[in-house]
């Protein structure tokens, strides 16, 4: 690769850098401002004005959403998983009727706008007095993202070689066993990413939280950011303080996870 390759794909890269980080540093920035300076044309405050989150952690309630969203999501990641591996080693290794055309209805399912059937989900929810409780919005997110959760971990699971588990059934182990002591283990990269795909869906879904919501009994972070309004105005203090305090918890768990996270994403270019 010549020089000037380089120095284009450097300036490429950097110039995507900048576009994805732009958004975050504004908000940080502006979440570090007066109400007087959030519109003046200086990018940096004159000073850290850490008020903001002061009004969101002590005098809101957001712990409460935040507690909410964490709860929510991790009940959803679960349930999805455990729904969505037994189905996705299914697709990925047994030969049954209709097979291919009920694989096909998961990926219609995972494209599906939810604004269509926000109607009857929302009469039903209130036929059975879930509204405004943690399962109007589990029982939404468990059937709409589950689907998302079988479709990524059918592909992860095609990679892991077949022989491994032939062997083990010759040997006299049942398939509940082979996926137990085999393929869990194995594939345990693949699952905990899905599983984070699935917690920071559910974590940052917006308008089933909104609808399905009314209190801060069950109100998640997304809608809880959306509720910083001043009288006249936007609070975009408190509202982008409020935003970079929720982005928190995902940045941890991602850090923590790292490890697998990374071997669940690489894990297609390397299994044989």
């Amino acid at each position: 690769m010549t020089r000037r390759m380089r120095l284009v794909l450097f300036l490429g890269i950097l110039v995507v850098l900048v576009i994805n980080i732009a958004p975050y540093l504004w908000t940080v920035l502006t979440s570090l401002k007066a109400k007087n300076e959030i519109y003046d044309v200086h990018i940096f405050p004159e000073s850290f004005y850490f008020e903001n989150y002061m009004q969101v952690l002590f005098n809101s309630g957001f712990f409460i959403n935040m507690w909410n969203s964490f709860l929510i999501s991790s009940i959803t990641a679960l349930i999805c998983l455990a729904i969505g591996v037994p189905a996705a080693y299914a697709f990925a290794r047994l030969h049954f009727r209709f097979k291919n055309v009920l694989f096909t209805l998961v990926l219609v399912i995972t494209i599906f706008p939810g604004i269509f059937i926000i109607g009857p989900l929302f009469n039903f929810l209130r036929s059975i007095g879930a509204i405004d409780t943690y399962v109007a919005l589990i029982l939404p997110y468990v059937a709409y993202f589950t689907p998302l959760v079988v479709w990524i971990l059918t592909g992860f699971f095609k990679t892991i070689h077949s022989s491994i588990e032939e062997v083990a059934i010759m040997d006299g182990c049942s398939i509940p066993k082979v996926i137990l002591r085999i393929v869990l283990p194995l594939s345990a990269p693949g699952i905990v990413t899905t599983g984070i795909i699935a917690f920071t869906l559910s974590w940052n879904e917006f308008m089933f939280a909104l609808i399905f919501t009314s209190s801060d009994r069950a109100r998640t972070v997304p809608v809880a950011i959306s509720m910083f309004q001043g009288v006249h105005s936007l609070d975009w203090g408190q509202m982008t303080a409020a935003a970079v305090v929720a982005t928190v918890p995902l940045v941890i768990i991602s850090l923590m996870l790292q490890k697998y996270i990374i071997s669940g994403l690489t894990a297609g270019a390397v299994k044989e």
